[in-house]
């Protein structure tokens, strides 16, 4: 059967790029040039004949159809990848695919993976992103990890945390709020993925819910949070998530007392997959790195 596909090269970028929000962060993904990476996307609107990303180039933002679009590629090159896999010499190392949100994958999976990966060295866990509103269920995964999302029956699962919601800035921003009302004279940030997150801490904070509706809107969290680590704006965001930023003062809390509870982080895996036993290892792990978490914190 032939099959009427787009050039792989301009779908593996397009993919890329939707993961991970850049065009930069794409190309050094896969090993090329920024100009590289956009004439792939260019090849790709001109196959499909519709534009991929808003107009506003600058974020990033994939229309709904790309993002159904990037999911499905994603899932595609994560089976031909499992697919070449098995034509490799078979080596010491599992594999472990874990599935969890964007900005928990980068923001407190990923700097703590070193620790599980140095207790469990014969491990190769792979990590894919998933965005808010991305199908997940078709995509094959030993753990997955969702936010404020009730997990499939046949999954055992694990309450991992539940986030508080503080408001975060630069140090340099958060120097000109000496009360909340000094809010009403700086820039707001927030995601369209995260609704109305801004407006219950301003409520919280007893200040109008409406100094929301004026906040500068971002495709993703992540990418809105990188505008407030670039000292554009204050944010609302989930401080067990970010705690890696606050300890490092790449950000820093004005108001560390007014926080509002977020959803919760619920781990899962098939009591019967393949690698139960090493999929029950990884989320004892998880549960103990959040115990130490707060520790630290308390």
């Amino acid at each position: 059967m032939r099959r009427s596909l787009p050039p792989l090269k301009a779908v593996v970028a397009f993919e890329a790029v939707t993961r991970i929000g850049s065009v930069t962060g794409a190309a050094q993904e896969l090993g090329v040039t920024h100009s590289a990476v956009s004439k792939q996307l260019a090849v790709l609107e001109a196959w499909l004949g519709v534009p991929l990303f808003d107009s506003n180039r600058r974020h990033m933002t994939a229309t709904p159809p790309a993002l159904r679009l990037a999911s499905a590629a994603g899932a595609a090159l994560d089976l031909l990848a499992s697919a070449i896999d098995s034509f490799m010499p078979d080596e010491a190392s599992e594999v472990l695919d874990v599935i969890a949100p964007a900005t928990f994958a980068m923001r407190w999976l990923m700097p703590r993976l070193p620790a599980f990966e140095a207790e469990f060295s014969h491990v190769d866990v792979r990590v894919r992103p998933i965005h808010t509103g991305e199908e997940w269920s078709g995509i094959p995964f030993d753990v997955v990890i969702r936010r404020g999302e009730a997990l499939q029956g046949d999954l055992r699962g694990i309450t991992l945390l539940r986030e508080e919601i503080g408001l975060l800035a630069r140090p340099e921003v958060a120097a000109s709020l000496a009360t909340c009302a000094d809010l009403a004279g700086i820039r707001l940030l927030e995601s369209v993925t995260r609704p109305g997150e801004l407006a219950r801490w301003l409520v919280a904070a007893n200040m109008p819910a409406e100094l929301a509706a004026g906040a500068s809107r971002f495709g993703h969290f992540y990418i809105a949070l990188e505008a407030c680590l670039a000292g554009q704006g204050a944010i609302a965001a989930p401080i067990e998530v970010v705690s890696d930023l606050l300890t490092r003062g790449d950000l820093v809390e004005p108001f560390a007392t007014l926080r509002v509870s977020g959803p919760e982080y619920r781990l899962g895996y098939a009591p019967a997959g393949a690698r139960a036993n090493l999929a029950a290892s990884f989320a004892e792990w998880a549960l103990r790195t959040v115990t130490m978490d707060s520790g630290l914190s308390a």
